[in-house]
């Protein structure tokens, strides 16, 4: 990959954060409606918004991040790199197990269905959001400036051979 390229990941990959974290505010916000008794057209809307966006661009965003940034990162001469990146991959099973638990609750708030598990939504609304925004925290303080900065050197090394 290019190192233009991979400077364009790192573009797209920020720009996905914070995509991201708007989504999970969304889904804080649709929550607090829910529970006040409000899932008319608008919550419906909103459901059907973080669920398709979740279910594409934040998945199509891990996969990214383990294809392109994680892999250099593990080989690593830093053990505390190795195990961080190591942990972030293990959040995105996580990650995934709850959204696996959430999606088909959002698809049914979105159809009009009243028969959502308040607490389970609760419960799994809550695990989702804080692991996704304490990922993002841990990927943007360490580990993409670790990558970007290991990106940098490379592209130095390649510069002056």
């Amino acid at each position: 990959m290019s190192a233009f390229s991979r400077f364009r990941s790192f573009e797209i990959l920020d720009s996905c954060h914070i995509k991201i974290q708007s989504h999970l505010d969304e889904l804080a916000s649709l929550y607090e409606q829910i529970t006040k008794g409000n899932s008319g057209a608008d919550a419906r809307k909103k459901a059907e918004a973080i669920e398709i966006f979740f279910s594409t661009t934040a998945r199509s965003h891990h996969a990214m991040e383990e294809d392109e940034v994680f892999p250099s990162l593990l080989l690593s001469d830093n053990t505390e790199t190795v195990a961080k990146v190591r942990d972030l991959i293990e959040d995105h099973f996580w990650i995934e197990k709850y959204w696996l638990d959430l999606a088909p609750m959002l698809k049914g708030i979105s159809i009009g269905a009243e028969d959502t598990n308040m607490e389970k939504l609760s419960k799994t609304v809550r695990l989702f959001h804080d692991l996704c925004s304490y990922h993002i925290e841990c990927e943007e303080s360490m580990i993409y400036p670790e990558a970007k900065a290991a990106m940098n050197s490379m592209q130095a090394r390649e510069g002056t051979s």
